[in-house]
């Protein structure tokens, strides 16, 4: 069951969850577990305890995070930092607001849907300058592009927005189903349009001998932040200083975790240590593809920026889809002021030979 939920993570709204992610384990440095509550207080050896709610279940989307502990990187900012994985059961925003966790991870129309709601979290910095989310087809189609999908069906989530979107800039039109998580009748139907990611989508359609066209929504004009890192009001006003060296280490940890394989191999193999439901073609086929959308645009000089234009494009998007109750102050999303200025690696290296 867990590795068909995998699929499901195309949503990360602000929705509060059940207080049963409070028990969830937590990946340690090594890959190993830990159930100990974290807080912003000193640990016994000094350090100040530190959670960070994962992306997902322990998987490359939160490799750069493993890779900064595995590195010693938190250490040297006197953080002692705890991995929380997340997944479809684990409100990140509930724990962070209850601060049980300092960092949490959303998408921007999270950021917004959250504050909609009274929650004060905001944004301290973005992963993906490229939203990874589209559409795929099985590339006996030849079908390249949002032009040539319409009249389809289209295999997509509830409530995701990129479809709405597609419709709206490229007038095209298409009926949907909903997708819950199984790409099985895509394989079985050559004129389905299969929502997800590049990172895993792909890559089960790929293991099943499929061929795919990936498109992300991202071509429509359509690109809202992905996996933005969030923090409390809160938090942000009495914490900059840990803020700061969390940060500091972590793109750093992303740097390192996408430019060099020696730190890839050690956070890859802590990674499949802590989720066997992982192969490790699968960990390396998503570090190696999800690498473009982390370091285009201004990754490229620094990793996770925001900028004040992207959140006010994607603001009046969201005005034009009626998805909001009253426009938010943009400047009130978030703060890139604490982000350091570590830019892409100069060159992303190839996976090892036969890794996938």
């Amino acid at each position: 069951m867990k590795s068909q939920l995998r699929s499901v993570r195309l949503l990360r709204t602000a929705a509060l969850t059940s207080a049963a992610a409070l028990a969830l384990v937590a990946v340690s440095a090594c890959g190993g577990t830990s159930s100990s509550a974290s807080s912003s207080s000193s640990s016994g050896g000094g350090a100040k305890a530190f959670k960070i709610v994962l992306p997902w279940y322990a998987d490359p989307e939160g490799g750069g995070f493993l890779a900064a502990k595995s590195e010693g990187l938190y250490k040297t900012k006197n953080l002692d930092v705890t991995l929380q994985p997340g997944g479809p059961q684990v409100s990140a925003t509930q724990l962070v607001a209850a601060g049980r966790a300092q960092v949490g991870f959303t998408d921007a129309a999270g950021i917004i849907q959250a504050r909609e709601q009274g929650i004060p979290i905001v944004a301290i910095g973005a992963l993906y300058q490229d939203n990874p989310v589209g559409v795929m087809v099985h590339a006996s189609t030849g079908i390249t592009s949002f032009a040539g999908m319409g009249g389809k069906t289209w295999m997509v989530q509830t409530g995701q927005l990129g479809p709405a979107w597609v419709k709206k800039k490229t007038g095209i039109s298409f009926t949907t189903q909903s997708y819950q998580g199984s790409i099985a009748n895509f394989l079985k139907q050559d004129s389905l349009v299969q929502q997800g990611w590049p990172t895993n989508e792909a890559y089960q359609a790929e293991k099943a001998g499929a061929k795919v066209n990936f498109v992300p929504f991202s071509s429509s004009g359509f690109n809202p932040y992905n996996d933005v890192f969030f923090t409390s009001e809160s938090y942000l006003k009495s914490h900059r200083k840990e803020l700061t060296d969390f940060l500091a280490a972590s793109m750093q940890g992303w740097h390192d975790y996408m430019g060099d394989l020696s730190v890839a191999k050690t956070a890859n193999a802590a990674i499949l240590k802590a989720d066997n439901q992982l192969t490790s073609q699968s960990a390396w086929y998503a570090w190696d593809k999800q690498r473009k959308y982390v370091v285009a645009d201004e990754g490229k000089q620094q990793l996770g920026a925001m900028t004040q234009k992207r959140w006010t494009t994607f603001v009046d998007q969201m005005k034009q889809l009626g998805q909001l109750k009253s426009t938010p102050k943009v400047t009130d999303l978030y703060d890139s002021s604490l982000l350091p200025k570590v830019a892409a690696p100069t060159a992303l290296p190839a996976a090892p030979a036969g890794s996938y």
